[in-house]
């Protein structure tokens, strides 16, 4: 991992609030696609594939736009070309915040998945400047699910509170991310959610069935 990496401590490796409580909220739907199955799956800029242990698909495949990380497919998720109807499941963990144009990008994830297929999202909504390569856009409920309006059966997820949301800006500082991270740990254990002050967004969105004639 590389060490501008925000949603961790340098020297001792200690993991952001936030992405304590991203993990938290992720294992809880890592178990919901497991239960149904995952099928044949793609991992939106996947990197590493962190993930891929956690979920055991009939076949991962990984899309990123970094050839160094080796992924399956190599391309800007905004012009795929691949099989429409293809995929049973996709993932897309803090990648709509980097995208210049989120609505093509949901699109083309729209297309590749089968009807009745998974997608599962998540994103920020406060959160400091971060680019990856660049950073582009914070999303409210409002915003996600008019992006995500041809899907059916979106949820809506939200997951921190305003004091989560806070102290992630005030430790974002190399300042005083040394001294005050250890804490982290302790702060995530507070679950109670505020939804108009949410630090990350989980979506779960399942892709429309076409009417029988």
């Amino acid at each position: 991992m590389s060490s501008d990496n925000p949603d961790h401590f340098v020297l001792y490796r200690i993991p952001t609030v936030t992405l304590i409580i991203l993990t938290r909220e992720l294992e809880r739907q890592f178990d919901r696609l497991r239960a149904r199955g995952t099928g044949v799956m793609l991992d939106v800029g996947a990197k590493s594939a962190p993930y891929q242990d956690h979920l055991a698909a009939e076949r991962y495949m990984t899309l990123d736009i970094d050839s160094a990380v080796e992924p399956d497919l190599c391309c800007d998720l905004h012009d795929m070309t691949w099989e429409a109807d293809y995929f049973d499941t996709v993932l897309a963990t803090e990648v709509l915040e980097h995208l210049y144009d989120p609505q093509c990008a949901i699109n083309e994830m729209h297309c590749i998945l089968k009807p009745g297929g998974v997608c599962l999202l998540s994103t920020r909504f406060i959160y400091q400047y971060h680019a990856d390569p660049q950073d582009y856009y914070r999303y409210t409920h409002d915003a996600l699910n008019y992006l995500l309006r041809d899907f059916s059966r979106v949820e809506v997820i939200p997951h921190g509170n305003r004091l989560l949301a806070a102290w992630q800006l005030i430790t974002s500082s190399k300042r005083t991310l040394g001294l005050l991270s250890w804490l982290n740990p302790f702060l995530a254990r507070c679950e109670q959610v505020d939804t108009q002050c949410p630090a990350p967004w989980a979506r779960r969105a399942k892709r429309r069935r076409p009417r029988s004639p």
